[in-house]
């Protein structure tokens, strides 16, 4: 007759099975979550780049409105880019469809007071992510814009935190008839400096880790690394 397990045995087992789950699981449900934001990246540039691409062909940079005049914003949006985008919300120059408050992937803050999406359009993608897009003419980003265009913000997982330049927002911006990755237009240790922990650059800091990402098969960048 086989011997059974001692109720000190049983509880000194689920001890161990819960020690090893403690370890594990964090680790396990991080590398997941890490996949499945590389893989949004992936999908958010593809969506709002064919997006830009469909409106540029209807002459949408042509029209460009560029200010604070929201019933002429409103107007230019609805006609040549909600057309080529499905979305779960439209925010005119209102809060809700981007953070209220975002850091530079230093730590610092940008802002803290709902600039994005506060006097422009800002949207809410069907898969969750938060999009802010507005008139754009410097090089803020790291792409050298041929006049005046668009930049965008993507957040990648909504309102959720970090809510940080680099980590879980994104940038892009429309030049040359394409939508490319923050940083595109820098040099490989102007792009390291800008997406680390320790960037010193001021605002913006983590706005460049979007091609980083992107020249890495769209995995998320590890700060410094």
């Amino acid at each position: 007759m086989k011997k059974a397990f001692t109720l000190a045995e049983v509880l000194i087992t689920l001890g161990i099975i819960g020690v090893i789950s403690a370890i594990t699981i964090p680790s396990l449900l991080t590398k997941v979550r890490y996949v499945r934001d590389s893989a949004i990246l992936k999908e958010d540039f593809s969506i709002l780049k064919q997006m830009m691409l469909s409106a540029n062909d209807d002459d949408a940079m042509a029209s460009i409105v560029i200010g604070n005049n929201m019933d002429e914003m409103k107007n230019w949006f609805n006609t040549y880019f909600l057309p080529y985008i499905k979305v779960a919300k439209v925010c005119y120059g209102t809060k809700g469809c981007f953070p209220n408050k975002v850091k530079n992937s230093n730590g610092s803050i940008l802002y803290s007071s709902g600039q994005c999406g506060a006097a422009t359009i800002s949207f809410v993608l069907n898969n969750g992510s938060y999009v802010c897009m507005d008139d754009f003419g410097d090089s803020r980003f790291g792409v050298k814009p041929n006049g005046v265009t668009i930049g965008i913000l993507v957040d990648i997982n909504g309102n959720k935190n970090p809510n940080q330049l680099g980590k879980d927002i994104f940038a892009f911006v429309f030049k040359d008839e394409s939508l490319v990755p923050g940083g595109h237009d820098m040099t490989q240790s102007q792009i390291d400096a800008n997406c680390s922990e320790k960037c010193s650059s001021g605002a913006y800091c983590g706005t460049y880790c979007t091609q980083k990402a992107v020249q890495n098969g769209y995995k998320l960048p590890v700060y410094g690394k």
